[in-house]
C-alpha cells in the first residue's frame, strides 16, 4: 500500500501579493481519497506510515468483514519541489485521535469567500457564517472539510457552494460551484451571468456563464483544481495503479500507455486546464452511433490514470468530472438540499425538455418542473444508454465530496427517467425489455458505484442505493432463475433483431437476434458489481450470484471449441447473435422456443444473413486457430468490447471461463489485439484478483 506526492512548486506569488516568494513551509498539506484490499487493515486498526510524521486517516467505507475499505488521507509532506516522495502504508493498532481542527481556527484566519452573479445577486461568508456549515465532510486532527450554501440573491434556483479544507498549519483550500439544480421550484431556466469568486478579498475567478437548467459548474479556470487563501502548496498525488486495480474497486487492465511517442494520442488529448462547462472529452452528442472513448465500465481518461504514468492523467480525470457538470442531471431536493430520495417522490418523472433523452411519459402525470425556455445547443442531452462513468474515479482519487454527488446524481438521473409505472415506483427497476440492454447495464453499473462509494455513514442515500439494487436483483433472479426461461443466459431485449435492413428494430424475422456486444455490456457490469461487494443481505447476495452465473452463461460459451454442440471460440467478437429460433420466442413465461445447445446458436449466427456486421458465412475449421471477425484487431472492435465480460467470468471462477479464456489467449494473433490496447485502453479488461 502506498502513493506518491511531489509538488510543482519552485516559486510562487501570494495571492493579491507581489513578488515570488520560495517556499517557505517544510512540510506541505496534501489529501487524496484511497482504496483499501479487503482484508489489508482489519477491523479496529488504522494506517500508519514512517515517511510522513503527520497524517490522518477518515474512514468512509468498510468492507463486509469489517476491514477498511476507502478512506481520505491528509497530513503533512516533506516534500522538495518536483521530486516525488513515496509514502508506504502499513496497519496499525489505532492510537488516540488528536483534537479536530474546529470551525474555530477557521474564523480565526479571518477568510471571506462570495459568489457573485452580477445582477441575479451574490452569496458571501464571514465572520459568523463560518459557524453554521451545511455539512461537515472531514474531521481530523490534520485536517477538517466542511460543506457551505447559500441561495445567490433572490433567485429561486440558484445556488453557491463551497467545500473548504482547513488544515492544521492554517492553510485554507476552497473549491467553490455554482448550482441550477431544484426539482418542483417552477420556471427552471438558465442562468447567464458574468460569476465571480472572491476570496480574502481576492477575485480568484471571473467569467462569462450560461448555466442551464440542472446544471452545476465548479468556479476554477486555466490549471486550478481549487482555490488557496495563501500559496497553493501545488502538491499532486498519484496513487500506486496496481495496488488501486487489486482493491477490485476498479478494473484490473492488461494495457500500458506510454506518456509519449505515438501511442501516448490518448493521453494528450486530455484537457490540461477547465472552463466552466467545457466539453473536456465528452461526445459532441452523447448516444451518437459508433465507438466513443466515454463508453466502457470506465471512461477512458479514468482508465487512462490507471494505464499510464503521465502526469496529466490525475488532472485529465478531475477536470473532466468537473465537466459532468455540464449535463442537466443535477435533481437535488429543496426540502433536503440532498440528491432527490426515489421513496420521496415513486410517482414522479423527469419530463421532455429536461436535459435527458428518453425520459418517458408518466402513467401519473407527475413530473418535476418543466423548464422553461430552449436548451443550449452546444450541450448534448444526457442519454442513459450511451452514458459515462462520471465522479467515481475522480472521487476514488481525491476524496472531494463534489465528485460522490457526480455519482450520486447520475444514478437519481436514471431512476427518475424512466417512467413510474415500468419502474414499479420507488422499487426502481431497470428493465431490459422495457429500456434496452445497454441502458439497463450502463444504468445499473452507476447504480452500484453509487451503492459501493456512498459513505456507510450516510444511511439514508446508502440505503437507497443498495436497497434499489437488490430490488433489480431480486426481479432478475425470479424471472430468470427461479422459474425456467432462455437456458443460455440470454434476457429478453426491446431492441429486437437488429439486423442489416432492419432499422429501426422490428418484430417478425425469424430467428431472434441480440446485439451480442451490448450482451457483453450486461455481463461485465454484473461481473464488476460481484467484485465491489455490495453490502446485501444475505438473501440478496445468493441471488446475485445464482443470477450472474446464469447470465455468463451467454459470454462463456462464446468460447467454446468448436465442437457439434459449442460454440467456436474463433467467433467470439460479434456484433449480433441468435438467441432464439423464433421472433415470436417467450420469455415472459419462459416457453422459448430455444435453441438446443450453441453448436446451433453458432450455427444461426455465422449462416450468412449478419454479413452486413463483419459476420460472413463461416466454417468451424480450426485453420490456425486465429480469432477472427468483428473487426478483429482493433481494440475498439467486438472482440475489445467481450474483454470485461469474460475477464470477470475468469475472475469469479464460473465454470468453463478459464478454459475459453485461455483458448482465446493462446490464439495465434491475440498479441495483436493487445497491442492495439496499449494505445486504445478502455476495453483491456483482465481476470483480476
Amino acid at each position: 500500500m502506498q502513493f506518491s506526492l511531489v509538488s510543482s512548486l519552485a516559486t510562487a506569488t501570494p495571492p493579491g501579493g507581489s513578488g515570488a516568494v520560495p517556499p517557505s513551509q517544510s512540510l506541505s498539506p496534501f489529501t487524496l481519497g484511497f482504496a483499501f484490499r479487503e482484508g489489508a487493515v482489519a477491523a479496529g486498526k488504522t494506517v500508519r506510515s514512517s515517511d510522513v510524521s503527520r497524517m490522518q486517516v477518515i474512514e468512509k467505507n468498510r468492507w463486509p468483514d469489517g476491514s477498511l475499505k476507502f478512506a481520505l488521507i491528509s497530513g503533512f509532506a516533506p516534500l522538495t519541489p518536483n521530486v516525488p516522495l513515496t509514502v508506504r502504508l502499513s496497519a496499525a493498532d489505532a492510537a488516540p485521535v488528536g483534537t479536530p481542527v474546529a470551525l474555530a481556527a477557521l474564523k480565526a484566519t479571518g477568510v471571506t469567500a462570495s459568489v457573485s452573479a452580477a445582477a441575479l445577486g451574490s452569496a458571501a461568508w464571514a465572520g459568523a457564517d463560518w459557524d453554521t456549515p451545511f455539512k461537515t465532510w472531514v474531521s481530523g486532527s490534520e485536517m477538517s472539510s466542511w460543506l457551505f450554501r447559500k441561495p445567490i440573491g433572490t433567485d429561486a434556483h440558484l445556488t453557491a457552494w463551497l467545500e473548504v479544507r482547513m488544515y492544521a498549519d492554517g492553510a485554507v483550500e476552497v473549491l467553490p460551484w455554482i448550482e441550477n439544480s431544484y426539482l418542483l421550484v417552477p420556471g427552471p431556466t438558465n442562468k447567464s451571468s458574468t460569476y465571480s469568486f472572491s476570496l480574502g478579498g481576492t477575485t480568484r475567478f471571473s467569467g462569462t456563464i450560461n448555466l442551464p437548467n440542472h446544471c452545476r459548474t465548479p468556479l476554477v479556470s486555466g490549471s486550478q483544481i481549487s482555490h488557496w487563501l495563501a500559496i497553493d502548496p501545488a502538491v499532486t498525488p498519484k496513487h500506486d495503479t496496481d495496488y488501486l486495480q487489486s482493491t477490485n474497486l476498479v478494473p484490473s487492465y492488461m494495457a500500458t500507455v506510454p506518456p509519449d511517442g505515438p501511442n501516448a494520442g490518448r493521453v494528450k488529448a486530455l484537457p490540461a486546464s477547465y472552463t466552466p462547462l467545457q466539453q473536456g472529452n465528452y461526445p459532441l452528442g452523447m448516444g451518437t452511433a459508433g465507438y466513443h472513448a466515454s463508453i466502457g465500465l470506465l471512461p477512458e481518461w479514468d482508465v487512462l490514470y490507471l494505464t499510464s504514468t503521465s502526469s496529466a492523467c490525475y488532472t485529465g480525470v478531475i477536470f473532466n468530472a468537473y465537466s459532468a457538470g455540464r449535463y442537466g442531471i443535477h435533481w437535488r431536493d429543496e426540502k433536503t438540499q440532498a440528491p432527490a430520495l426515489f421513496a420521496s417522490y415513486p410517482r414522479y418523472n423527469l419530463g421532455y425538455g429536461s436535459g435527458v433523452e428518453d425520459s418517458g411519459a408518466s402513467a401519473a402525470g407527475l413530473y418535476f418542473s418543466a423548464p422553461v425556455g430552449a436548451p443550449d445547443p452546444a450541450i448534448s442531452k444526457w442519454k442513459a444508454s450511451h452514458h459515462p462513468s462520471v465522479g467515481y474515479m475522480a472521487y476514488l482519487i481525491t476524496g472531494a465530496f463534489y465528485h460522490l454527488e457526480t455519482l450520486q446524481f447520475a444514478a437519481v438521473t436514471n431512476h427518475f427517467m424512466v417512467p413510474e409505472h415500468l419502474r414499479q415506483g420507488a422499487t426502481g427497476l431497470q428493465l431490459t425489455q422495457v429500456i434496452g440492454l445497454r441502458h439497463t447495464a450502463w444504468a445499473l453499473r452507476t447504480l452500484a458505484l453509487a451503492a459501493s462509494a456512498t459513505p456507510d455513514a450516510d444511511t439514508v442515500q446508502k440505503t437507497q442505493y443498495v436497497g434499489t439494487l437488490a430490488n433489480n436483483v431480486a426481479w432478475y433472479h425470479a424471472q430468470y432463475v427461479v422459474k425456467p426461461n432462455n437456458p443460455h443466459g440470454y434476457v429478453e431485449e426491446v431492441e429486437v433483431n437488429p439486423r442489416p435492413g432492419n432499422d429501426p428494430y422490428t418484430r417478425g424475422i425469424d430467428p431472434y437476434s441480440q446485439s451480442a456486444f451490448m450482451n457483453n455490456f450486461f455481463a461485465g457490469v454484473l461481473g464488476w458489481c460481484k467484485s465491489l461487494k455490495i453490502p446485501f443481505d444475505a438473501s440478496t447476495a445468493s441471488k446475485f450470484d445464482a443470477f450472474y452465473a446464469w447470465k455468463a452463461r451467454s459470454v462463456i460459451n462464446l468460447f467454446g471449441a468448436g465442437g457439434p454442440t459449442e460454440y467456436l471460440y474463433r467467433d467470439a467478437g460479434v456484433a449480433v447473435v441468435m438467441v432464439a429460433p423464433k421472433d415470436s420466442s417467450r420469455w415472459d413465461t419462459g416457453e422459448g422456443p430455444w435453441y438446443d445447445n450453441f453448436g446451433q446458436i453458432w450455427a444461426a449466427t455465422h449462416d450468412g444473413s449478419l454479413s452486413g456486421y463483419d459476420q460472413p458465412v463461416r466454417t468451424k475449421a480450426l485453420e490456425d486457430g486465429s480469432l477472427r471477425g468483428g473487426y478483429f484487431p482493433e481494440a475498439t472492435s467486438y472482440w475489445g468490447n467481450l474483454q470485461p465480460a469474460i475477464a470477470y467470468a475468469v475472475q469469479h471462477r464460473l465454470p468453463g471461463a478459464l478454459e475459453g479464456y485461455q483458448r482465446m489467449t493462446s490464439a495465434s494473433n491475440w498479441s495483436q489485439l493487445v497491442a492495439k490496447f496499449n494505445k486504445d485502453p478502455v476495453w483491456s479488461v483482465r481476470p483480476g484478483t
